[in-house]
């Protein structure tokens, strides 16, 4: 008896630890602000964007940009992603605006068919997105603002059609609405963007979200639809007073989230995102920075696992920074950037906490994505002359009621930060002193000054010397722990000589243990293939056997 009980154990531990320990995404539905499988499971959306499909078909006479077989789809899986983002061109799938061709009409449904048939059958998700649409008339050939109210209706239709009876297909309405231009809240980008009315000067006549969701819905189609928001997929600020009707209610939204964005910071996320993700499920389907490092990338996808954001980084494709490029091949090594994806996932497939510090820097070598330059003194953001670190400082010149200003979204707090540290250089004259202001945003614009420091008073009574730098410390630990601060200033009342500023740091109370490079980490995972864990755990299966029957 016990030999048998042994036995019908060990059968469920193999096909768990062996078998396939991961989710299912068969079946995805939206659950409130989840997305959960046909099983009831909370799936969380992981994965990249594989460029090609919407631009090589009127660009470069052929429909994808590098290899698109099953041995990709299964590097992608080797970095524990469980979706892909696909784009497409409305007249490429449609056939229209231009001949039928092996990369164009036809053939190009078909191989879209068969590519996404790949990653679906291989228990991953993928999101369709109409990334690139017709103004009524002329070929698809770069990004419009807002999808037409003809063709893009039809594209839907038949997207719809062809995929709704796989449920591990979502469908992304529009890559990236920009009705109005550039525009963060504006009433009339959003009407536009709703019901494809009161447009203003498209050129054309637009498509809004309730439409396209329609046009879905008529085919029968159940399948996850998401929506982006205006200003790029960047902006929510008045999703909820016009938000669309669903009638299947399986209605999610799609964020685009870089470092260049308006919105790029904790702070930020938590005062715009945060009303709209309460209470949908917020897919992150672009992510990612163009300096080739992965600090933001990094940040944005943590904040997102602690608020059940599902994320996809662009993107699978190899070239420069800029791009940006999580891989250096299509034999799936990371970029410099693409090894803060891979190494974050890989943390999470092993139940791991990836890394993550309360400690952050507003300038270091860049301003980085944490604060927006607010200066009304004259500044050099990128200067040479004098240099504590790395390859540039902050040169600017005090002067009379003009700031060095560093906005940054309730990001300094003292229930979690100790001080905020920075380095200074009086230049070749020095002698400049001043005041430090820590500062709360008022909902005009302008700034109220909570707790002022003399900088003199920080440095032991001296002033900055000439041509050396010192540490300044403003200490944190005394101030109310309820207590946020949006920012801070340096202002003169007086105008003084040019000086120089480095490293700007907030310092978190509690740092956690030291991460190990990315070289180093790369070195101890290079395997991360899905033979090597069931190598590991085919020893614990081995261990657990011998354990009962023993």
């Amino acid at each position: 008896m016990k030999i048998l009980k042994a036995l019908i154990l060990l059968t469920v531990l193999f096909k768990t630890v062996i078998g396939g320990v991961e989710t299912s995404t068969k079946g995805l539905h939206v659950y409130g602000r989840n997305i959960l499988n046909e099983n009831g499971e909370l799936v969380m959306l992981r994965g990249a964007n594989r460029p090609g499909t919407e631009y090589c078909c009127v660009q470069y006479a052929k429909i994808f940009d590098g290899p698109h077989d099953q041995a990709q789809v299964d590097e992608m899986r080797k970095w524990k992603m469980n979706a892909v983002r696909v784009p497409l061109n409305e007249d490429c799938w449609l056939g229209v605006h231009a001949p039928e061709t092996e990369y164009f009409g036809a053939s190009y449904r078909k191989a879209l068919e068969d590519y996404i048939k790949q990653y679906t059958d291989s228990n991953m998700a993928v999101i369709i997105d109409l990334h690139w649409a017709s103004e009524n008339g002329k070929l698809a050939t770069q990004q419009i603002p807002m999808p037409n109210n003809g063709n893009s209706l039809l594209f839907w239709e038949d997207v719809a059609r062809t995929f709704k009876d796989n449920s591990r297909v979502l469908f992304d309405l529009y890559n990236e609405p920009y009705p109005y231009g550039n525009s963060w809240a504006n009433p009339d980008a959003w009407q536009c963007w709703k019901n494809g009315t009161d447009c203003g000067t498209l050129g054309y006549e637009a498509s809004g979200m309730q439409q396209m969701i329609d046009a879905i819905r008529s085919t029968g189609s159940t399948n996850i639809i998401l929506l982006s928001g205006i200003q790029y997929a960047t902006s929510f600020t008045m999703f909820l007073d016009y938000q669309p009707t669903d009638p299947a209610k399986q209605m999610g939204v799609a964020l685009h989230s870089y470092d260049f964005n308006y919105c790029r910071s904790r702070g930020c996320w938590d005062t715009y995102l945060k009303p709209v993700y309460s209470l949908f499920p917020m897919v992150a389907t672009e992510t990612g920075q163009k300096d080739c490092l992965h600090d933001f990338l990094s940040d944005f996808i943590n904040y997102c696992d602690s608020n059940d954001i599902h994320y996809l980084a662009w993107s699978w494709l190899t070239g420069e920074c800029g791009i940006p490029s999580l891989i250096e091949d299509y034999e799936g090594n990371p970029s410099n950037f693409g090894v803060g994806l891979k190494r974050h996932l890989s943390d999470l497939a092993k139940g791991v906490t990836p890394y993550y510090t309360d400690t952050f820097e507003i300038y270091n070598d860049k301003l980085t994505h944490w604060a927006d330059d607010w200066s009304s003194a004259t500044r050099i953001i990128n200067s040479t002359t004098q240099v504590y670190s790395g390859k540039y400082s902050i040169e600017w010149l005090p002067s009379a009621s003009k700031s060095l200003h560093f906005m940054c979204w309730s990001c300094i707090k003292p229930k979690i930060h100790k001080s905020v540290d920075f380095y200074a250089n009086g230049g070749s004259k020095g002698g400049q002193d001043m005041d430090i202001d820590l500062l709360k945003l008022n909902p005009d614009g302008t700034n109220t000054i909570l707790h002022t420091y003399k900088l003199s008073q920080l440095l032991g009574g001296k002033v900055v010397p000439k041509s050396e730098w010192v540490k300044v410390v403003l200490d944190l630990t005394t101030l109310p722990k309820d207590e946020e601060y949006d920012g801070f200033w340096l202002k003169s009342d007086t105008s003084q000589p040019s000086m120089y500023v480095d490293e700007i740091t907030i310092q978190a109370i509690h740092e956690p243990p030291t991460q190990i490079p990315d070289s180093q980490w790369e070195e101890q995972n290079g395997d991360s293939s899905i033979g090597s864990i069931i190598t590991v755990n085919l020893i614990l299966f081995i261990f657990t056997l011998l354990s009962l029957l023993l």
